[in-house]
């Protein structure tokens, strides 16, 4: 089994995300965040070290370096949502860098609002180059970081289960105006594999995370997803 402590110790990570990734004076002052003052008392995640990415990055021993995290952010370029919001747009693919310093691990999570707004998934004839399309999108925010940041190891996540997702009006597997969350975690499964990037399955039925409003964790949701992740992490080495 690798030492992941001393393998990430003071490496600096960025992050790629949506909501469930926001926090109020880490996430850049110009985006939408979910995590503002009222809902950090409402579900207990009261400092950056209560987040999921929070207490992954602390338990490798490595440091912050951008939190470039959107609220209700899309990984493609959807006509209802804000154009630099979304995840392949150069803004945001270019954005995991501060200071003159560059990040060691990019860590991508973020797809879900893709899957709440029906985007199509893979691409139809005539397609290929289509960032409205999710794999597309998805290929091409891949292809801009390792342009940008050549030296960085990319993590992709797939989404993980709520444990109030199949109470929304949705039937498992986790289906949503006819298109199913698995789904987009396999176009997120073949990215990784095609682009050559570490694949973080958090994609776990058995495995779900508790919320306060079916999609955003609370202080144990939290947990429950830094804990999938280092697990993911130190099962893939042994």
């Amino acid at each position: 089994m690798k030492n992941y402590k001393k393998e990430y110790e003071n490496k600096l990570f960025s992050i790629i995300g949506d909501s469930v990734s926001t926090f109020e004076g880490v996430t850049p002052e110009n985006y939408e965040v979910f995590y503002t003052a009222p809902m950090k008392c409402t579900t207990n995640v009261l400092a950056a070290e209560d987040t999921w990415w929070g207490k992954v990055i602390k338990a490798l021993g490595g440091e912050l370096l951008v939190n470039d995290s959107w609220s209700g952010s899309l990984v493609t370029k959807h006509p209802k949502c804000e154009i630099e919001s979304y995840g392949a747009s150069d803004a945001r693919t270019s954005n995991l860098g501060k200071d003159g310093k560059t990040p060691d691990v990019v860590m991508i999570y973020i797809g879900t609002n893709d899957w709440g707004w029906n985007v199509p998934v893979d691409p139809q004839a005539g397609q290929e180059n289509d960032i409205s399309v999710f794999k597309v999108a998805y290929d091409t925010m891949i292809k801009k970081i390792k342009k940008n940041y050549p030296q960085a190891e990319i993590w992709c996540f797939t989404l993980a289960i709520s444990d109030g997702m199949e109470d929304c009006g949705n039937v498992h597997p986790y289906v949503r105006s006819g298109r199913a969350l698995r789904e987009y975690c396999c176009a997120i499964r073949e990215s990784a594999t095609e682009n050559n990037c570490r694949l973080i399955e958090l994609y776990c039925p058995e495995e779900q995370y508790e919320t306060v409003d079916k999609y955003h964790p609370n202080r144990r949701g939290m947990q429950t997803l830094a804990k999938i992740v280092l697990d993911q992490l130190t099962e893939s080495d042994e």
